[in-house]
């Protein structure tokens, strides 16, 4: 018994109005586009932060990008139910049972992002890294950041995060420790240079 029906509809997408064919359309293309994205993101969360490199300086972590799969029937099923109303079959049990199994996901994705939050805290913390507050967004949604040497957590660099991070980023490239005279220093530039073109305006 197949999962989704196939089933010619009565109403023919070539006689729908410019308008309902351009919405199909669209649609169709932005749902293409949501599940590739939803894909690689789940996958960018499993590579950064599930399977991260221990070689890093600094890390920036989040639980909420891998569970992200679960949420993959809302997109599937959308762009599947977009090319069967251009291809002129009916979509409403594929409309319906992408909105059960999103009913499930939905519930599944909360709880799959607390226990893999723990899970790569807890890891992060074997490996050796330490939590800093000062580096994270105070957003929910921004990623929590682990530096491998705490006393590079330093309050200064709160207020110049982006600066920060692309800092860190540099030196995670490079391979080179950094050293906290050389983050000081950094900050001390960075924030007065920030100052003066605030100064300036």
């Amino acid at each position: 018994m197949s999962i989704l029906e196939w089933k010619k509809s009565e109403e023919r997408f070539t006689e729908q109005s410019f308008e309902h064919k351009l919405t199909v359309v669209i649609g169709l293309f932005a749902f293409i586009l949501f599940t590739i994205a939803l894909f690689y993101f789940s996958y960018y969360g499993f590579v950064e932060n599930v399977y991260f490199d221990e070689s890093l300086y600094y890390i920036r972590e989040s639980g909420l990008l891998a569970p992200i799969i679960v949420m993959a029937p809302f997109p599937v099923l959308m762009t599947i139910a977009g090319l069967q109303k251009v291809l002129n079959f009916r979509n409403e049990k594929t409309i319906r049972l992408m909105v059960k199994l999103m009913l499930r996901a939905i519930p599944l994705y909360i709880i799959l992002s607390i226990a893999n939050s723990f899970y790569i805290e807890s890891k992060l913390t074997l490996e050796g890294y330490s939590f800093c507050n000062w580096y994270t967004s105070p957003s929910l949604r921004g990623p929590d950041v682990w530096l491998k040497n705490d006393e590079l957590c330093l309050q200064g660099g709160s207020v110049i995060i982006s600066d920060i991070t692309d800092w860190f980023e540099q030196k995670n490239q490079q391979g080179i420790e950094p050293s906290v005279d050389e983050l000081k220093e950094f900050i001390k530039i960075t924030r007065k240079m920030r100052d003066d073109y605030i100064n300036n305006m």
